[in-house]
């Protein structure tokens, strides 16, 4: 192969990084009894989902995360120059989901099906 062409594939998979998400949310999933759930204390809060925004960019996809009960748990982003931190607060106590995806194309019905959804139960201090 020619010199030019592997240090120009080199170069474009290196950069593929710049750009990439960390799903913070997967690591805050536990399981009780019967339910996979976040399981949070009112007034905690905890990082759900952290986004860099380097080069390639995000073509239209851009990874998000939202609550379909804001009143019990809230999820706030924390944007930056080059990244973008959410985060989860248990407001009061009661149980709500959260769904994940592409920023463009969430759809916040409600949550009929468990896929992209993650259940969030929020208990008193």
């Amino acid at each position: 192969m020619n010199f030019k062409t592997i240090t120009f594939v080199f170069i474009i998979v290196l950069l593929q990084g710049c750009a990439g998400a960390r799903t913070s949310y997967e690591s805050l999933i536990e399981t009780r009894g019967d339910d996979s759930a976040i399981y949070l204390a009112v007034g905690e809060t905890k990082e759900v989902l952290s986004i860099s925004n380097g080069f390639p960019g995000w073509w239209g996809i851009y990874p998000a995360i939202a609550s379909f009960s804001p009143d019990i748990a809230s999820v706030n982003c924390e944007a930056s120059t080059w990244s973008e931190v959410c985060y989860l607060t248990a407001n009061e106590v009661g149980e709500t989901w959260l769904t994940y995806g592409n920023a463009f194309t969430m759809e916040l019905s409600e949550p009929e099906s468990q896929a992209n959804k993650i259940k969030v139960i929020v208990s008193p201090k």
